[in-house]
């Protein structure tokens, strides 16, 4: 890869962490500067390879190659929460002094489910501080940059390096693990799917406005509308 498709991998690395450190309202804003700044010098690097245009293009049939699997993500991703996580009874409790602690003795699969709830909880809840339209702003600005940032910049740069299935699945795995960076495992276990699905959008299609869609579409239904799935107790 060049030298700014290395500079803003690193910057793709730290964002989520850095944000997710900040938390309340810094989260947003952390998200927007650092991922623009990295969407900036993927959009260089396109277009010194006059792939800019061709790659921010829409085309008839974007609409749906967007919304439908953006669709399928939701609904799966809820099936889970609702089906999978939110019908465990509560395995914590309150002591006498007001400690929230864990049930003794809990182990397998129940026990793996409520630590993955309460951890897709507090990921719901840091990012709460904005509301309203702001934060339906936010989120798809996010989309969009991430969207950017992640296939036209760090996908494309592998892609070149190493061949495009091989750039894809590269870049979905770090796009995953760059979550981890967040030490929320909810957050890396849901971007695993979503990256290798938008950034099959990109390799097969060559461009970025179905995966800017879909990824738009995907997050406005879980992480900006007030009725989120996530938000159970």
């Amino acid at each position: 890869m060049t030298p700014p498709r290395w500079i803003l991998l690193a910057l793709c690395a730290v964002v989520p962490a850095v944000a997710w450190r900040l938390g309340g309202a810094s989260l947003w804003y952390a998200l927007v500067l650092g991922y623009g700044a990295a969407a900036a010098l993927a959009a260089w690097a396109l277009a010194q390879d006059d792939q800019l245009k061709a790659a921010l293009a829409p085309k008839s049939g974007d609409a749906t190659l967007g919304l439908l699997p953006a669709l399928l993500l939701v609904t799966l991703v809820i099936l889970f929460v609702t089906r999978v996580l939110a019908p465990i009874p509560p395995l914590r409790a309150y002591t006498a002094d007001g400690a929230w602690v864990g049930a003794a003795g809990v182990h397998g699969l129940r026990g793996a489910a409520e630590w993955l709830r309460v951890l897709a909880l507090d990921a719901m809840g840091r990012a709460s501080a904005v509301q309203g339209s702001a934060r339906v702003a936010f989120v798809l600005a996010v989309a969009a940059l991430e969207e950017l940032a992640w296939r036209g910049g760090v996908q494309q740069g592998l892609a070149e390096r190493f061949g495009s299935t091989r750039g894809w699945l590269l870049a979905s795995a770090l796009y995953a693990v760059a979550q981890l960076g967040t030490l929320n495992a909810s957050t890396a276990l849901l971007a695993l799917p979503c990256g290798l699905l938008w950034g099959a959008m990109y390799r097969f299609r060559g461009r970025l406005a179905p995966a800017i869609l879909s990824h738009a579409i995907f997050s406005w239904a879980l992480f900006a509308h007030n009725s989120s799935p996530f938000i159970l107790r």
